[in-house]
């Protein structure tokens, strides 16, 4: 099947499940991505920085076919956890098992950085997400000797911490508040030596728990029935008929590579129950990154696979293949005229449900995070 014909039964498919369609629209105005990345060059001009780790902004302009690097921030290990401060200005976590946080103004200059093992003698979970107020950030964090997870609370402005929580669980991932502030977060459930390898699988017990980040109450477990079924990234998304589904993006840690390779990539939460929609093999059971999708769907990219799919409630048991994009990783979208951005080890791609797909090469050689995050205005 052609690139025409596939969208156009995406297109008819999502039609005859009474799902509203994005309109018909042409690329806009430049968008602006918060992103984390490594090179082994040196930036572009007029930035001025050799080969190594970075968090920054980086701008893309479909219309004219052009990308910039607008800032770049020189970090010790990748930056994985990125949102904005809602000033002009980001926060950033370092991947799993790194030992920083910072935040950057909006020249993308680093104004306060906390070690976090200096700190607590912790290592990162690799995720942050902000407070619906602006005022707190909520990280999350693994002790490297019980491997048990943690929520550090941080003032936004200093990063200085003013409450902790334990997760219930082990090797935290994302973490994000749900409409009545209370923290939703997904417990990966892997245990790691001190050199970060995983081990014990067969004693591995991933949940999704809902936290009141005011007292660190439990508001609630989840656990799958496959305990090798790591729960790990997580977007909101909301139906056409009003119900909040929470979606959860998988990794399958199965002894036989056959079974890991089979496994599903998707949870869905509806506030009430956990469950796995679609047992469709198309992940190849390891997905990097998750975002909502049109029709009250979800988006997922199976990084190792190098496909990005598209899960919707109207045809639930299905996971439709959208994209085939060497290392296909992190999600953002969608943009003002209903774009939604993902970026590959070669460069990003744009994907519209009614429009032609884009695609375009990094400036520099550089292999982008799991995850960035659109910048508004």
């Amino acid at each position: 099947m052609d690139k025409r014909s596939f969208l156009r039964s995406v297109a008819a498919m999502l039609a005859t499940s009474a799902l509203p369609l994005p309109a018909l629209a042409a690329a806009g105005k430049p968008v602006r991505l918060l992103a984390g990345w490594r090179s082994g060059v040196a930036l572009p001009a007029p930035l001025i920085g050799g080969p190594g780790d970075y968090v920054g902004i980086v701008q893309i302009d479909w219309a004219q076919r052009d990308i910039r690097l607008l800032s770049a921030l020189p970090v010790a290990s990748r930056g994985h956890g990125l949102i904005s401060d809602g000033q002009g200005g980001y926060i950033a976590q370092a991947y799993r098992h790194g030992l920083w946080v910072l935040r950057a103004d909006a020249a993308g200059k680093a104004v306060r950085q906390i070690d976090i093992k200096a700190e607590s003698g912790r290592v990162s979970g690799g995720h942050i997400t902000l407070s619906a107020d602006g005022k707190q950030v909520f990280c999350t964090e693994i002790d490297p000797v019980s491997g048990e997870g943690w929520i550090s609370v941080r003032d936004a402005v200093t990063l200085t911490r003013v409450a902790q929580w334990p997760t219930h669980g082990m090797d935290p991932h994302q973490v994000l508040q749900d409409a009545q502030g209370m923290l939703l977060i997904a417990n990966g459930g892997i245990r790691y030596t001190d050199k970060g390898a995983k081990r014990d699988l067969e004693q591995m017990s991933s949940s999704l728990v809902r936290l009141n980040p005011a007292t660190g109450e439990v508001l609630g477990q989840w656990r799958l029935r496959d305990a090798r079924l790591s729960l790990r990234h997580l977007a909101w998304n909301e139906t056409p008929a009003g119900e909040t589904l929470l979606g959860i993006a998988m990794q399958g840690e199965h002894e036989s590579p056959e079974a890991r390779k089979n496994a599903p990539t998707l949870a869905v939460w509806n506030g009430k129950e956990l469950s796995i929609p679609s047992q469709s093999p198309l992940g190849e059971g390891y997905t990097g990154d998750i975002m909502a999708g049109p029709g009250g769907g979800f988006i997922l990219s199976a990084q190792l696979s190098g496909k990005a799919l598209l899960w919707h409630p109207g045809d639930a048991a299905r996971m439709l293949l959208i994209a085939d994009l060497h290392r296909a990783g992190a999600l953002s979208g969608p943009d003002d005229d209903g774009g939604f951005f993902i970026a590959g080890e070669k460069g990003p791609a744009r994907w519209h449900l009614r429009e032609e797909a884009q695609m375009l090469a990094w400036p520099i050689p550089m292999s982008p995070d799991n995850h960035w995050a659109l910048l508004e205005g």
